[in-house]
C-alpha cells in the first residue's frame, strides 16, 4: 500500500511542477544548431511514442488510458533545459488475441504560440506467455506536428522482461528509437533541411495493478535525457 500510494503521489506531483514542452526555437544558434536541440528532439520523439506495455487479457480488451511525460536534459546545453519540460497522452490498444494487441496513443496541447499534434500507431507481442518472468515487444510509429519550426517523426521498438523483487512487479529492457526531424526556418540559409539520429535507452518501471487500473511509472535514460513518466490505463470488456 505504501508503494502504491508513493506512485500515485508522484503522478500528480510531476504535471503540477511542470509545464508543456516548449518549440519556441527563435534564439537558437544556427552554428551549434544539432547539439542545441538534440536533447529536445530526443525527449519528444521518446514522450509521443508512450508504449503502455499492459497485459494482454482476453476477457478484458479494450484499454483506454493517460500519460505524462517530463523530460530530464543531462547534458550541458543550457538552451534545451529551458524547453524541455512536460508532454501530455491519450492512449488506447485492443487485444486480438492472447499474444497480440494493436496500440495507439495521441497528443493535443498548446505549447505557447503553438498547438502541438501528435499521433502514434503499432503493435505490442507477448514473446512468451509465462505468469512470471515474461518477454513483451512493442513497436509505434509516432508523427508530431503543429510547431512553426519543427516536425517530428519517429520509430520506437522496445523489449522488456518483466520480474518480481518480493511482491514488487517490475519491468527492465532496451528500447530502440530512431527520429527524422525537418526543420521549417526559411530565414536562416547555414540550417539543414533536416536531422536524423536515434534515441536508444535503457528503461525501466514498475506494473501496479488495482482492478481494472493499471499505474505503470516508467523512467527512460539515454546519453543526452532522462525521460520520467506515469502511465494510468483502464482495461475493459
Amino acid at each position: 500500500m505504501q508503494y502504491l500510494l508513493t506512485i500515485l503521489i508522484l503522478c500528480f506531483a510531476l504535471p503540477l511542477k511542470a509545464q508543456w514542452t516548449s518549440f519556441e526555437l527563435e534564439n537558437i544558434d544556427q552554428e551549434n544548431l544539432e547539439q542545441q536541440i538534440e536533447p529536445l528532439v530526443k525527449t519528444i520523439s521518446l514522450s509521443s511514442s508512450r508504449h503502455f506495455i499492459a497485459p494482454t487479457d482476453k476477457n478484458k480488451r479494450i484499454g483506454i488510458g493517460v500519460s505524462y511525460s517530463y523530460g530530464i536534459n543531462i547534458t550541458d546545453n543550457n538552451y534545451s533545459s529551458e524547453l524541455i519540460e512536460g508532454y501530455p497522452n491519450l492512449a488506447g490498444n485492443l487485444v486480438i488475441t492472447d499474444n497480440l494487441l494493436l496500440k495507439g496513443n495521441i497528443s493535443l496541447f498548446k505549447s505557447d504560440k503553438d498547438i502541438i499534434q501528435s499521433y502514434a500507431y503499432g503493435f505490442g507481442l507477448n514473446l512468451t506467455n509465462k505468469e512470471n518472468n515474461n518477454w513483451r515487444f512493442s513497436v509505434l510509429f509516432s508523427k508530431l506536428h503543429g510547431p512553426d519550426d519543427l516536425r517530428n517523426r519517429s520509430i520506437d521498438a522496445v523489449v522488456i522482461k518483466e520480474f518480481k523483487i518480493g511482491t514488487v512487479p517490475l519491468f527492465m529492457g532496451v528500447g530502440l528509437n530512431t527520429y527524422k526531424t525537418r526543420l521549417l526556418f526559411t530565414d536562416m540559409e547555414s540550417v539543414p533541411n533536416s536531422i536524423k539520429g536515434n534515441a536508444h535507452n535503457i528503461l525501466f518501471g514498475s506494473q501496479i495493478t488495482r482492478g481494472r487500473i493499471i499505474i505503470i511509472p516508467a523512467w527512460q535514460v539515454n546519453t543526452n535525457v532522462i525521460v520520467m513518466s506515469i502511465e494510468i490505463l483502464g482495461a475493459f470488456k
